[in-house]
């Protein structure tokens, strides 16, 4: 039988690397993005590979999309993963600039829509046999310098430390829940900002990370992670497992 996985903001980015990455390991894919074209334009990349898709336009904050996430994994046999993916800055102005509506919501994207999302999908992923559900954290959330978006970083570092908290939900529920952090990902979002700086601040900086490189390590995690277990990921160093 074909595994299911479900992937937040699967429609561009790093969301849709790993979608992709999970349809090539042998996944039928719930490509859930608020961009519906965009789901659907991976929902066939997904399909010319081979493998089932179901593409959806959703807003992972509210619980009705939630719920029709849930529900499409179901219909194709699942959910046996969840990839926390979707995320982002506040727009345009941050904490405290930001209102508290607009550092809230990201608060809500990072952080708040994880929690309920995995909640969702602990029971289904019981009845399947267990699963897998991995956190797309960011190094924002690691350290202690000053950072650009404090709400951002914050709900970074709550989604570690929610993270390391449940690593016993693979003895009550048979899932594992697990977290990547990288720094810098060289997206085209990225390489477009690496090839407008200057050559001191390149070599001021640390190298982006290659895409697939953040797979690997998902679908590692997938494979043969332990729950609990986070993963730092800095560019030009090999990753820092931090496992229970």
């Amino acid at each position: 039988m074909v595994r299911t996985a479900i992937v937040t903001g699967a429609g561009n980015g790093l969301g849709r690397e790993i979608a992709l990455g999970l349809a090539h390991a042998g996944y039928a894919i719930v490509v859930a993005d608020l961009d519906e074209r965009a789901a659907r334009a991976c929902g066939r990349l997904i399909e010319a590979r081979g493998m089932p898709a179901q593409a959806l336009g959703a807003d992972v904050r509210e619980r009705g999309d939630m719920n029709r996430i849930v529900a499409a994994a179901q219909k194709l046999g699942g959910p046996h993963v969840l990839v926390n993916n979707a995320g982002g800055w506040t727009p345009q102005r941050q904490y405290p600039q930001a209102t508290p509506a607009e550092w809230a919501a990201t608060i809500s994207l990072n952080l708040m829509t994880p929690m309920l999302l995995s909640q969702l999908v602990l029971d289904p992923m019981r009845e399947q046999g267990g699963g897998a559900i991995i956190n797309i954290a960011s190094s924002g959330g690691i350290g202690f310098e000053s950072y650009g978006s404090p709400e951002y970083g914050a709900a970074k570092a709550g989604l570690i430390r929610f993270t390391a908290s449940l690593a016993s939900l693979e003895s009550s529920h048979g899932v594992r829940m697990m977290c990547v952090a990288p720094d810098w990902i060289g997206l085209s979002r990225a390489q477009a900002q690496w090839e407008r700086m200057s050559a001191d601040e390149r070599a001021a900086s640390r190298p982006l990370i290659p895409p697939a490189e953040v797979v690997s390590v998902v679908l590692n995690l997938i494979q043969e992670g332990v729950g609990g277990t986070v993963v730092e990921m800095w560019g030009g160093d090999q990753p820092v497992v931090h496992a229970p």
